[in-house]
C-alpha cells in the first residue's frame, strides 16, 4: 500500500494506491467536499508509466510538476467548463517533450472514478495493460504526482511517489469472466432497477430480453416515454421472455413528463398507491428557486412545472410485508450547487413528503425501497434526502451495494461515445433493511458475460450498450427472522 501526505497547504490531504493483475486503484482525499467531475480548476494524475525521467516530458514545473510524465488525466478537465470556472468530466493527454498533448477519451485507459457525487475522497482505477494509442503498458513501477491546479491560478501539489506493483500484470479474458448468472438465496426476493432509455425503450425488445436475464420478482423502471400506458405495458409484458418467468402486473406514473415511472411484479398482487399516482411538487417550491436562479437556467424549471415529478408508488407483499416501492428519475447534469443540483435536491424533497404521507396514511406502517436514477453528480442531500429515518424503526434507508458482475466496480452508467464523462454511479436501490436483510445482488451488462452464456440468453456482449446507457441494478432481499 503507497501513501503519502501533503507537503504544502492546498486542497489535497493524501494518497494511496494498490493494484491487482489488471487494474491500478488510487485514492486521494481532499480537504472540502467537491465532485470529481466538476471542481473549481483540474486535478491532474501525472504518471511517469516506465519510471525513466529522460522519456515522456516535463509538466508545470520542478517544485509541483513530475519529470519523465508520459500520460496526465484530468479530473475536471479545463477546456470544457460549466460556467463559474468550473471544469466538466474527464480526459487523459499523452506527454511529450513539447509538454501536454491533446484531450484524448478516458474510456482508452476504462478509467473509473467514484463515487460520482460530491465527496472528500474519491477512488480510481486505471487499466494496467494500456490500450491508448502512443501509451504504453505501466511497467512493473510508475512514479506519480497529484497536482491540482486551480481556476485562480493557485497550483499545489502532494509529493511524487514511486510505486512498485505487487501482481504481475495478466491479459485480460473477457470471454471467461461470467458463465451462470447468480441466483438468489432461499426465501429472496429479487427486486431490479433499470433506467430504460426513453427513446430505445419505445423499441423493447432487447430490454424484455435482459430483464428476463436475470429473474426479476419486482422491478422498477425509470424514464419510460410518455405515451407509456396500460396498452403499451401490456404489450411489453407479454413478450414472450418476461411472459416465461410469470404473470405480470404493473402500475405507472401520471406524472414525469417524458421520463415516466414503472413498478411491476410477477405472480403477487400490486396496488398502486392513490396519493401518489400523479405526483407533484408543492405549491410555489419551484417558483421560489427559480427566482434565484441566472436567467438562462430558469427553462429547466418551466419545463419541471409542466412534466411535474417523475415517481409513483405502489404496494406490494414481500413475505407478508407490506412494502412500497417508489421509482423515481431526477434531474440530471450540473455540479455542486448549481441549478440542476439544487433541482435535484428539491425532486427529493417533493418525493419524500409524498412518501411520508402515503406512509401515514395506513394504520400499519409499511417498509420502503426506494430506487431509481438519482443522477447524483452534485452534492448527496438528494440522496440523504430521501434515506434520513424513513425506515420502520426511524433509522436510514439502507443503501445497496451491487457489484458489476465480473468487475470491482459499482459502475451503473457508461457511454464511451459521450467520452467527456466517466463511468458513474446513477443508480441507487435503497431499502428498509429493518424489515429486510440484503442477501446479494450485483449490476449487469451483457459486455461481461462468457459466450456460450451470452447465446443461452439470447444476447451477444453489444446488446446492453445498444439498449441503455444505464446498466441494471438487482438486489436480493429477504425478511429478517
Amino acid at each position: 500500500m503507497w501513501s503519502q501526505a501533503a507537503a504544502s497547504s492546498g486542497p489535497l490531504e493524501a494518497a494511496w494506491a494498490t493494484d491487482d493483475a489488471h487494474w491500478w486503484y488510487l485514492s486521494f482525499s481532499v480537504g472540502d467536499s467537491v465532485s470529481q467531475s466538476g471542481m473549481p480548476g483540474t486535478l491532474h494524475l501525472l504518471i511517469d508509466a516506465d519510471d525513466r525521467t529522460n522519456t515522456g516530458g516535463t509538466v508545470f514545473d520542478a517544485a509541483v510538476g513530475l519529470a519523465g510524465v508520459d500520460v496526465a488525466l484530468d479530473l475536471s478537465r479545463s477546456d470544457k467548463t460549466q460556467g463559474n470556472g468550473v471544469g466538466a468530466g474527464a480526459a487523459v493527454r499523452t506527454v511529450g517533450p513539447t509538454g501536454l498533448g491533446a484531450y484524448r477519451s478516458a474510456y482508452d485507459l476504462e478509467v473509473v472514478a467514484l463515487p460520482s457525487w460530491s465527496a472528500t475522497r474519491f477512488e480510481l482505477r486505471i487499466a494496467r495493460g494500456g490500450t491508448l494509442d502512443g501509451f504504453a503498458p505501466l511497467g512493473r513501477a510508475v512514479r506519480a504526482r497529484l497536482v491540482f491546479a486551480s481556476t485562480s491560478g493557485a497550483v499545489t501539489a502532494l509529493p511524487a511517489a514511486r510505486y512498485t506493483f505487487a501482481t504481475p500484470l495478466e491479459p485480460r479474458a473477457r470471454t471467461q469472466r461470467v458463465s451462470a448468472m447468480p441466483s438468489k438465496a432461499n426465501g429472496s426476493v429479487r427486486v431490479v432497477q433499470w433506467n430504460v432509455s426513453e427513446g430505445s425503450f419505445r423499441s423493447p425488445a432487447n430490454h424484455a430480453k435482459l430483464l428476463a436475464a436475470v429473474q426479476p420478482d419486482v422491478i422498477l423502471l425509470d424514464e419510460a416515454y410518455a405515451e407509456t400506458s396500460d396498452a403499451t405495458l401490456a404489450e411489453f409484458f407479454a413478450r414472450q421472455e418476461l411472459a416465461a418467468l410469470g404473470r405480470w402486473r404493473f402500475v405507472y406514473s401520471r406524472s414525469g413528463g417524458r421520463q415516466r415511472t414503472v413498478v411491476a411484479t410477477r405472480d403477487r398482487d400490486i396496488r398502486q398507491a392513490a396519493s401518489m399516482v400523479r405526483m407533484e411538487y408543492p405549491a410555489g417550491v419551484l417558483d421560489s428557486v427559480r427566482a434565484m436562479v441566472p436567467t438562462a437556467a430558469q427553462r429547466l424549471f418551466d419545463i419541471e412545472a409542466t412534466a411535474q415529478l417523475s415517481s409513483t408508488g405502489a404496494w406490494i407483499s414481500i413475505d407478508g410485508i407490506e412494502t412500497l416501492f417508489v421509482p423515481l428519475d431526477l434531474q440530471s447534469g450540473g455540479f455542486f450547487r448549481n441549478p440542476q443540483d439544487q433541482l435535484r435536491v428539491l425532486q427529493s424533497r417533493a418525493i419524500r413528503t409524498a412518501v411520508q404521507r402515503e406512509l401515514a396514511s395506513r394504520a400499519t406502517r409499511g417498509a420502503l425501497v426506494i430506487a431509481g436514477d438519482f443522477n447524483a453528480i452534485g452534492s448527496y442531500e438528494s440522496i440523504s434526502t430521501l434515506q434520513h429515518g424513513l425506515d420502520l424503526d426511524g433509522s436510514d434507508l439502507a443503501l445497496s451495494d451491487a457489484w458489476r458482475l465480473g468487475e470491482r466496480s459499482l459502475v451503473t452508467w457508461t457511454d464511451p461515445k459521450v467520452g467527456q464523462f466517466l463511468p458513474g454511479r446513477l443508480d441507487l436501490t435503497l431499502f428498509s433493511d429493518a424489515a429486510f436483510e440484503r442477501t446479494g445482488g450485483f449490476t449487469f451488462t451483457t459486455a461481461e458475460l462468457a459466450p456460450a452464456l451470452a447465446a443461452s440468453l439470447g444476447v451477444t456482449p453489444e446488446t446492453s450498450e445498444r439498449t441503455s446507457d444505464h446498466l441494471i441494478v438487482v438486489t436480493d432481499l429477504r425478511r429478517k427472522r
